[in-house]
């Protein structure tokens, strides 16, 4: 079947890929966004995809993979080292280049698991557009330590309607963090039953701003019998001070994947430890992926020199030493440092050979927290 692919990129934060018959039937499309994602310290331009999906009758010919080939293009065009998805499948996007780099994690317990948190009342409820200038400095203070939350502005926080959002002030009047939830119930014979205090976001700048949250959710007591958390796959303060582990049910959900587009970019644009350290990664990119034409930006011998926070790129030549080789869904995996705990269960890992324990890699690379509150 012939068909023309169409490309929308007239808008600077987005871009429309559609492909259609000859007659002008929709046969795929997706579309490619623009942010700034928080990845190992640095905020990273980075491409984020979603809605991508062809109609039943016209699948298994190629289209996605032509889509992503156009975005792929256009990610290069735009300098962007990175792309992120929420994939609907991970072994269909790993042939794409994409690993999963973080999980989307819930917590669901009952109200009396908070019963050693002092109840705290003084929140204020955000409705003003002094309310999203806190709102955004609070999410991009809590933001900058963890891996993948984008960056927001004031005009990101959506005021108003069921779900309601509370900002906590520290002793000085800054705002230090803040809760975004909704009540579930159900009427049934004459009176309310409670189903769960839903909790979508959290953000906190402090320990003592976590616990003022928490007390908060203590003052919904003997109308909800129950507190359901929906994303704190980027805090794991919040089960480090739940405690009560015996009475919480925890759900992991696979969640996103993401590639390096471009390897040099991506490593100069990161922050690393104070302590120097030198490592060197040899990089390819699978065969047969849409980024394929781009492949020189992912094939290589790279070697990292890092001191002082900053880190300095060399490309060497192919045939020199290295500490391991990678590619690159595998090297995207290592870099997230999602799940891992340095060379001991690295090189477990597919696609992936190490010369020596690379530890000055691990240092700069360690595990981190990270996942993305909305959908995109």
């Amino acid at each position: 079947m012939s068909y023309e692919l169409t490309i929308t990129g007239n808008d600077p934060h987005c871009t429309r890929i559609e492909m259609h018959a000859e007659d002008g039937a929709f046969l795929s499309g997706g579309t490619q966004s623009y942010r700034t994602m928080h990845l190992c310290g640095a905020e990273v331009p980075s491409a984020t995809i979603g809605g991508v999906g062809t109609e039943p009758e016209f699948r298994r010919g190629g289209k996605v993979r032509a889509i992503f080939a156009a975005m792929a293009d256009e990610s290069d065009k735009r300098g962007l080292p990175l792309t992120v998805l929420h994939p609907f499948s991970f072994a269909y996007y790993r042939k794409f280049g994409f690993e999963r780099v973080a999980d989307h994690r819930v917590l669901e317990f009952p109200m009396s698991a908070l019963s050693y948190v002092p109840r705290y009342s003084e929140l204020v409820r955000c409705t003003t557009d002094e309310h999203r200038e806190a709102l955004a400095a609070v999410y991009n203070a809590f933001a900058a330590g963890r891996q993948l939350l984008p960056t927001r502005t004031a005009a990101s926080f959506a005021l108003g309607g069921d779900r309601r959002v509370y900002l906590s002030y520290d002793a000085t009047g800054v705002a230090d963090g803040y809760i975004m939830l909704d009540i579930e119930n159900y009427f049934w014979v004459n009176q309310m039953v409670s189903v769960n205090l839903n909790v979508h976001e959290m953000a906190f700048t402090s320990a003592e701003a976590l616990m003022k949250l928490f007390g908060f959710m203590r003052m919904f007591e003997g109308e909800l019998e129950s507190v359901k958390i929906h994303n704190c796959a980027m805090m794991p303060e919040v089960e480090l001070r739940l405690r009560n582990y015996t009475h919480t049910k925890i759900t992991v959900i696979p969640d996103l994947m993401a590639r390096i587009n471009d390897v040099e970019k991506l490593f100069g644009m990161l922050t690393y430890p104070c302590a120097a350290g030198t490592c060197t990664v040899k990089t390819y990119e699978p065969a047969g992926t849409p980024w394929a034409a781009h492949a020189d930006k992912t094939t290589g011998v790279f070697r990292l020199d890092y001191a002082d926070g900053h880190g300095t790129v060399t490309r060497l030549g192919d045939n020199a030493d290295y500490d391991f080789s990678a590619d690159i869904p595998a090297l995207t995996q290592l870099v997230f440092g999602y799940n891992l705990g340095g060379y001991a269960v690295a090189r477990y890992m597919e696609n992936v050979e190490f010369c020596n324990p690379a530890e000055d890699f691990f240092r700069a690379f360690p595990c981190r927290p990270g996942g993305i509150f909305e959908h995109f």
